[in-house]
């Protein structure tokens, strides 16, 4: 569905206005409708999809894919799946890592932002601003980069005090060793040195030399 989109697209009269290159923004996978399988009063699929737009759709977003899907295909495919318009559904605007892949502002219906259960939706990971061609100062991916820039920096400035920190922590951790040391050797030096023995000269307490004994060396 979005190959023949893009290929209507480019194949718009040039008298329309939505040939003006600010529009396709809006032919993006995750912004077409969701289609179901239409079955026939016996449950059994009919090999044709209802189509359902999501009801956050825009006026203007509405009016782009209605002539988009009026335009002729200058490549139509040999097998033509047949998609009927259904009501529009309550469908969730999805969050993508891409900038190319999410919603602008001009796509969105502002009443349906402006209730409280859409408001989460508010949020640049979902929705982006128009851009340049729509009047904004800048495009998004100016925007987003600059984003980028900022993250970053608070990053690189976190990391920094985070170094500075353990650095800070390893010095004081290292001066309290050296005073513990510094101590240990000023406590040293100011012990009393150990008595040392002194040898005896009296002869006091000498044991008399052994008596010699007959009984191991006597002859019979």
């Amino acid at each position: 569905k979005l190959e023949v989109r893009i290929r209507k697209y480019e194949n718009l009269p040039k008298e329309s206005e939505f040939r003006d290159e600010k529009y396709r923004a809006a032919l993006t996978e995750s912004l077409m409708s969701q289609d179901e399988d239409k079955v026939n009063e016996q449950g059994q699929k009919t090999g044709h999809f209802i189509s359902h737009a999501g009801t956050y759709r825009s006026g203007v977003m509405s009016r782009f894919l209605a002539a988009v899907d009026e335009a002729v295909d200058p490549q139509p495919p040999p097998r033509f799946t047949a998609r009927v318009k259904g009501n529009p559904k309550e469908l969730p605007i999805l969050a993508a890592k891409k900038i190319e892949n999410r919603a602008r502002r001009w796509m969105v219906s502002a009443e349906w932002l402006a209730k409280e259960e859409n408001k989460k939706y508010d949020s640049p990971s979902y929705i982006l601003d128009n851009g340049r061609a729509w009047g904004d100062p800048k495009d998004p991916e100016e925007m987003v980069a600059g984003q980028k820039r900022v993250k970053e920096q608070k990053r690189l400035i976190v990391s920094k005090k985070r170094v500075k920190i353990e650095e800070m922590e390893a010095k004081k951790k290292e001066n309290g060793t050296k005073k513990g040391k510094g101590k240990s050797k000023i406590q040293e030096s100011i012990m009393p040195a150990p008595a040392q023995p002194v040898a005896s000269t009296s002869t006091a307490h000498e044991l008399p030399p052994a008596a010699e004994s007959d009984d191991e060396f006597s002859d019979y």
